[in-house]
This record gives structure tokens, sequence and C-alpha cells, in this order.
């Protein structure tokens, strides 16, 4: 009846999840250091790979984590996302919200 079974990660996404994310244009990235936000860059998009994902900002690199340890929620309003893991150049464990953007058609 599934007393032994293993309890999902409820924080874990499915590669099919994560690629809603991929390719998605952003309007800016925003990380939030001691109660302040500081913009790390605007005009950029969100890439999803086999193992990482990654926030670019005027074809620059802001921000790439590890797929397995990181925490990817949309925001409640669904204008953004946020994206919280350990940073691979600098080793530290970061959270970027990205705000998208959107064009009219």
């Amino acid at each position: 009846m599934g007393l032994f079974k293993r309890k999902k990660d409820k924080f874990a996404l499915s590669a099919k999840e994560l690629r809603r994310f991929d390719g998605k244009p952003i309007q800016y990235a925003v990380e939030r250091i001691d109660g302040s936000e500081q913009v790390l860059g605007k005009n950029g998009g969100i890439i999803v790979l086999s193992d990482v994902i990654v926030v670019m900002c005027e074809a620059h690199e802001v921000f790439r984590c590890r797929i397995k340890g990181a925490s990817v929620a949309e925001l409640m309003s669904g204008n953004g996302v946020e994206i919280s893991g350990v940073d691979d150049y600098t080793e530290k464990v970061r959270s970027v919200t990205a705000h998208y953007s959107y064009y009219r058609k």
C-alpha cells in the first residue's frame, strides 16, 4: 500500500517542468542581499541545459547553478521566477529573481 515508498522532494522539478523556463526572455534579474535588491542585469534570458541553469543578461552570464541542488519557483504573480542554488563560480548560495518581459503581438 505504499508504507515504505520514497518521499518525493517537494522542491525538485522534473526535466519537463524545467523546460518550461528554457528560452524565456527576461526584462531584468535581481539578487536580494541584506534586505536590498541589487540589479544584476537587464534584457536577457533563461537557459536550461542538461545539468545547469543559466541566467544571461546583455550577453553576460550573471548566474549559473547546477540543477541537482537548485530550487526553482515561479512568482505568485506569474511575472518571473526565483532560482536558488550554489553558484558555480563563487561557490556561494545565491537567490536570483528573474522578471519576465512580455511583448505585445
